[in-house]
């Protein structure tokens, strides 16, 4: 019922926003009645990264996804739901470890700098690693990666490549990279997709369409992709950690309900699901036979809104028409609307965090300029769009996640702004098909998510850079671009951090992204299965997963 009603827009009389605000409060009320006297708040403090118990040899582990994955293509891929399935099957040059370290992963150590900044060499490891079609790993291989994602059409990697001028193979165990200016998070950048490293002979046989059927490093090969349905792994033969590899398949599965999804865990159809609904945290956390892991994170959820991008990501910045994106006042007023802590508590029960900036609190670059959230004030919001000449209530179409909690965050962002002459329209929309539309500039306003990244560059370049991969808001400002370049040069951490103390302000005032909430992450197990490691950078980590052995 929830979802149905949904897709009712609130009236923007002075009534609508009392009344939904009103009906979220008792849903969430309702909610709370059937849990265990277990406070939400408490639970969410209590951080668990793994559960340790012997384990058996054998099996599969069937996991619940909260979307359907994109392309399997490290150089096309956007969302967390595909990293989720990389993590079993692509592995890069480096990782992060639990403490958010950078780490050598396919790389034998950590890379070297020159003292310009210029040169980066990355050491590979030369221990007879091979892809999961048994071709070998060596630098020519890393190379031919390396430049597929900076150059392929449509490549996301290509921004957070920006400053690699030249990659070059010297000799089969040393990568070196060639940039055009200092980047400091570089290391970081290649901890994640633009660090992972595809079969030659794959890339050879398949170009563009690599995704049909990707080959990497990793505890699982690719077996099939049902669409709406399922993605299949394997146990490699070939993975050079081999011997640790418990499991023989894992099976990833898009279920957008959070509610389904935990259904099927505790029936058993499921073994792992990520992201507990926040509202079946506490009880969760309580219940015989399921394991909570919880970690902080890095992850943001915001509302883009689209400016100039009318022809799509990548293409020249053209103004699109709506009030939103003509009247920086009105993106002002919208923001102004929104009282974080109320949304928190009422579709998030707490457990969650306001946000209103692209640096999670755990970074080492947080101070007070880059955490600041502006005052709720909705007075102020009213005075603005009155200031802006537009007739009211003005009309905003919000495309958001058809999924139930979603959706519910919609209503509540349809009743704040309402109450400060806004008229908003919800665009419930599946995932895949908004990410698509977000690429396109097919919408006003976009309420989406990112995963997070260790380097600041990482929630930052790409998202505002003229171009960038992922700025579906077409921000074209050379101030902020000139900000950014800047900040990512930098290799003094202090130097660097008063950078980011000027700049995270500046794109806090543009509003082109306005900043909702920090999730925390719950993912959880069924207590027959151990060994899932979750780290804060949201990844589910199965290659040393299993079944817990008897007597275990």
């Amino acid at each position: 019922m929830r979802e149905s009603a949904a897709h009712t827009s609130a009236p923007s009389t002075a009534s609508g926003p009392v009344r939904a605000i009103s009906a979220a409060l008792l849903a969430v009320a309702a909610l709370t009645a059937c849990s265990p006297l277990v406070d939400p708040k408490e639970v969410a403090q209590e951080e668990r990264s793994v559960v340790d118990a012997p384990l058996r040899d054998g099996g599969e582990l069937v996991i619940g996804l909260d979307a359907e994955p994109d392309a399997l293509d490290p150089s096309l891929s956007t969302t967390l739901v595909g990293r989720q399935i990389f993590s079993a099957m692509c592995e890069k040059l480096y990782d992060v470890d639990r403490d958010l370290r950078v780490v050598p992963q396919l790389a034998a150590a950590a890379p070297e700098l020159s003292d310009d900044g210029l040169t980066l060499t990355i050491p590979l490891r030369d221990d007879g690693v091979l892809f999961n079609d048994g071709t070998p790993f060596d630098a020519g291989a890393v190379a031919q990666s390396l430049r597929r994602h900076i150059e392929l059409p449509g490549s996301v990697r290509g921004t957070e490549l920006d400053a690699v001028e030249k990659v070059e193979a010297a000799g089969d165990d040393t990568v070196v990279l060639r940039l055009s200016r200092p980047d400091a998070g570089l290391p970081a950048t290649l901890a994640d997709r633009a660090g992972m490293v595809m079969s030659p002979a794959a890339l050879d046989e398949h170009g563009a369409d690599f995704a049909r059927d990707p080959v990497c490093v990793g505890p699982f090969d690719y077996t099939e992709r049902v669409a709406q349905d399922r993605v299949v792994l394997d146990r490699s033969d070939h993975y050079y950690g081999a011997d640790e590899v418990r499991l023989d398949r894992v099976v990833y599965k898009g279920i957008p309900d959070d509610n389904i999804r935990l259904a099927n865990l505790r029936s058993g159809q499921l073994d792992l699901v990520m992201e507990v609904g926040p509202n079946d945290v506490a009880q969760v956390a309580d219940e015989a036979g399921l394991e909570l892991l919880n970690q902080p994170s890095l992850q943001y959820m915001g509302m883009t809104v689209n400016i100039a991008n009318a022809d799509g990501v990548g293409k020249k910045p053209r103004q699109v028409e709506g009030a939103l994106a003509e009247h920086d006042e009105l993106r002002t007023a919208m923001s102004l609307a929104l009282d974080r802590e109320t949304i928190n508590e009422v579709v998030f029960s707490g457990v969650y965090q306001p946000a209103c900036g692209p640096i999670p609190p755990i970074s080492p670059y947080a101070t007070e300029a880059t955490l600041a959230c502006p005052d709720f004030d909705p007075d102020r919001a009213r005075a603005l769009v009155e200031e802006s000449g537009v007739d009211t209530p003005v009309p905003v179409e919000v495309m958001i996640p058809n999924d139930p909690t979603n959706l519910l965050l919609g209503q509540v962002i349809q009743a704040m702004a309402g109450d400060v002459g806004f008229d908003v329209t919800l665009r419930p929309t599946e995932f895949a098909s908004s990410v698509a539309a977000g690429q396109a500039g097919d919408f006003e306003a976009y309420v989406q998510g990112w995963s997070g990244r260790v380097d600041p560059n990482g929630n930052i370049g790409q998202f505002f850079v003229t171009g960038g991969g992922n700025n579906y808001s077409g921000t074209d400002d050379p101030e902020v671009n000139a900000l950014i370049e800047d900040a990512a040069a930098e290799t003094d951490p202090d130097r660097r951090g008063d950078l980011y103390d000027e700049l995270v302000p500046e794109l806090r005032e543009r509003n082109s992204i306005i900043y909702l909430y920090r999730n925390r992450i719950y993912n959880a197990h069924r207590s027959d299965v151990a060994g899932i490691e979750v780290y804060p950078d949201g990844l589910m980590r199965v290659g040393r997963a299993g079944h817990v052995a008897e007597g275990g």
